[in-house]
């Protein structure tokens, strides 16, 4: 049998053979009918099956590019919906290391009840793991020590953005961004705010000071 030829995209794959597939030749280094294949895989699927591309392309030069996509699928048209760069993966370029940037900032018509809601979201956030689950402060000690599943070392809020951040060391975590999206989105709702942006600030460049 013809190995190549199972990879070649086709319309009678399912979005799982064909993720799967993606997969396996990402591996083999043929990221071009990766790509094609991944592709298939979200085409008509929901935007989980975005997200696990996202995870599965990591380190590669599509990290930032199915991120992108991954983080616009939480979007709520009309109402608070996600930048293309919100938390963005940077790096890669040149052999330069690819790092996450772990800043949700909020654009709304009331900034000092975004500042209450990301607030609200700061004691959340500390207790979500890298592979999205968040579980309860009392459950997560326990997870912290029975595993070696991540969790943001530290959750600040700047009230002068209004923005939350997470210090993850730069580690990219696609399932904890998208349920880092899904708190700040929650806590914006219960404070009363049904129309926001999400969107993470580009990093300043010292030389430019």
């Amino acid at each position: 049998m013809d190995t190549t030829e199972s990879l070649l995209p086709s319309a009678d794959h399912s979005a799982e053979t064909a993720f799967e597939l993606g997969c396996q030749a990402l591996e083999s280094g043929d990221r071009e009918r990766a790509r094609d294949l991944f592709e298939e895989a979200v085409r008509g699927s929901g935007p989980q099956m975005l997200w696990r591309v996202a995870e599965a392309c990591l380190e590669t030069l599509q990290s930032a590019f199915w991120m992108s996509r991954a983080v616009v699928s939480e979007s709520e048209p009309g109402g608070i919906t996600v930048d293309p760069g919100a938390l963005r993966i940077l790096g890669g370029d040149d052999g330069e290391m690819f790092q996450q940037h772990w800043e949700i900032a909020v654009e709304s018509s009331d900034p000092a009840r975004a500042v209450t809601a990301l607030t609200a979201a700061r004691g959340r956030l500390t207790f979500v793991f890298e592979d999205g689950r968040e579980f309860p402060p009392e459950e997560a000690e326990d997870v912290m020590t029975d595993t070696d599943l991540y969790s943001p070392n530290f959750v600040a809020v700047d009230d002068t953005v209004p923005c939350v951040w997470m210090d993850c060391k730069g580690g990219m975590f696609p399932h904890m961004a998208r349920t880092a999206l899904r708190i700040v989105a929650d806590e914006l709702r219960k404070a009363g705010i049904r129309q926001a942006h999400l969107f993470t600030r580009p990093i300043s460049d010292p030389s430019d000071s």
